[in-house]
């Protein structure tokens, strides 16, 4: 659904215009404050009223304004007066409209949505957050969480890197099986008492030694007393119970002795040059050991800030997927468009990098999809569109059908719809006839190829002015 005609008369700077559209492009030239803009609000103000609504809508010194759109099915009449405003539909078929503004709302989609300005006056992160909000889609809650997560993680990060650069600059001594220093006073403690044992040993060796000498002077006792008893009668008996004696003792230090002995024999004296040497090593064993000390002591910092960074990373990773999962049952507006929390992505890379040409047809395509029914679109900064970016355009419209009404400061007069203070002057260079300017009956001038000319608004087609309480848009007239 195009626009077949626009009429406006003493709405913001327009005295009167009268334009039919012979081409998708429509292109509205004239110096700064000659009244393009206004052309390009009176179709928002038709079609959407409210907001799109200026405080002040009548031409400065007017009483009354008026906007009459011909949309080929139906035509749209927007009115004002210093206190109200009013809504006419008037479908041609000739079915009643109960509720007007209702019945352009289900028609008409983003119509105040500029493509060139989406595309100049906003980053990425604001253009992302337009569409978003255009798509109805709401992804706050989602940013807002993952930019809590993020910045924790930085934190977590900036501590993991600090504790695995001091982890790394560590030296560790794996040959040192030392979990704690070696004290010097355990040392010096540890070899007092190894050589307590050796001389305790030493001492008891030389005991049993000795033992075994006396054992054989016992039995070199014995044999002598032997011999001497039978010289000695009278002293056999006593020398006797002397020599059992002695034999019994004997047999007891021979057997203590063979029992000292074997257990002697098995037990070697220790060695204490490891202890002198670790002595005299202690402080360079005990740097090593205070090194490793420390390293485990990092490695577990640095392997708890890790974990927990990793932890995050998963969380942010799973805001991913659910604004993946959120966004992917969203039917883009333009093949090839999607977000990440950077902004807007084209064909996979970021739109702020993508060419102006296809920022172009990123902006119009996003144009086009959000007014699938008024097929109707709006540029108001066409001066800063070069040749090539308007034949990309023009192209665009025809191709989808498409109509476009874009605004271009251009003094000469020659292209496009030509305004000077209000009023359209020239058509393409081709001068518009006017009719005389008149208080009474506002007169309009019909842009066309031809550049004919006509008188609308007389003062029978306007409503009686209401003084009392304002209307609603919707009662009509």
């Amino acid at each position: 659904m195009h626009i077949v005609q626009l009429t406006a008369e003493n709405i913001k700077r327009l005295r009167a215009i009268d334009i039919t559209p012979t081409d998708n492009l429509v292109l509205i030239t004239g110096d700064n404050g000659a009244g393009k803009t206004s052309v390009l609000d009176c179709i928002t103000m038709a079609l959407k009223g409210g907001k799109e609504i200026p405080e002040k809508p009548i031409r400065k010194g007017k009483d009354k304004g008026k906007i009459i759109m011909d949309m080929g099915e139906f035509i749209i009449t927007r009115s004002f007066t210093k206190d109200n405003s009013y809504l006419k539909i008037e479908p041609k078929d000739g079915s009643p409209v109960k509720s007007p503004q209702k019945f352009l709302d289900e028609l008409v989609g983003k119509i105040s949505f500029d493509p060139l300005a989406f595309i100049n006056d906003n980053d990425s992160k604001q253009q992302r957050n337009v569409l978003l909000s255009l798509l109805g889609i709401n992804v706050d809650e989602l940013d807002k969480k993952e930019k809590d997560i993020r910045e924790r993680r930085t934190v977590a990060g900036r501590y993991r890197d600090k504790a695995e650069a001091v982890y790394k600059s560590i030296t560790f001594f794996p040959e040192v099986k030392e979990v704690r220093e070696v004290s010097v006073s355990d040392l010096s403690m540890k070899l007092k008492e190894v050589m307590d044992f050796n001389s305790s040993l030493q001492a008891e060796i030389a005991a049993n030694e000795n033992l075994k000498e006396l054992a054989k002077k016992d039995l070199i006792r014995v044999e002598q007393l032997q011999k001497e008893s039978t010289v000695l009668i009278e002293r056999a008996r006593e020398m006797t119970t002397e020599a059992v004696d002695l034999k019994k003792s004997v047999d007891e230090k021979k057997a203590l002795y063979i029992t000292t002995r074997d257990r002697l024999t098995n037990t070697k004296l220790e060695d204490i040059s490891v202890i002198e040497s670790e002595m005299a090593n202690v402080e360079s064993v005990n740097i090593k050991v205070r090194a490793n000390i420390k390293g485990r002591e990092i490695k577990a910092d640095y392997d708890t800030s890790k974990a927990e960074y990793d932890a995050l990373t998963k969380q942010i990773e799973s805001i991913t997927k659910e604004r993946e999962d959120l966004l992917s049952d969203t039917v883009m507006p333009v093949a090839g468009l999607s977000f990440d929390d950077g902004g807007l992505l084209y064909n996979g890379i970021p739109l702020d990098q993508a060419s102006d040409g296809e920022k172009l047809m990123v902006s119009m395509g996003i144009s086009m999809a959000l007014n699938p029914q008024i097929r109707v679109l709006r540029i108001k900064d066409g001066s800063l569109l070069g040749p090539k970016n308007i034949t990309i355009l023009s192209e665009m419209i025809k191709e989808k059908d498409f109509q476009l009404f874009l605004e271009k400061v251009d003094t000469s007069g020659k292209i496009g719809i030509y305004i000077e203070e209000g009023e359209i002057i020239k058509v393409d260079g081709k001068p518009v006839n006017t009719l005389p300017k008149s208080d009474a009956t506002p007169v309009t001038a019909q842009a066309s190829q031809d550049g004919s000319a006509s008188s609308i608004g007389a003062e029978e087609d306007w409503p009686a002015v209401e003084t009392s309480k304002p209307k609603p848009e919707d009662e009509g007239w």
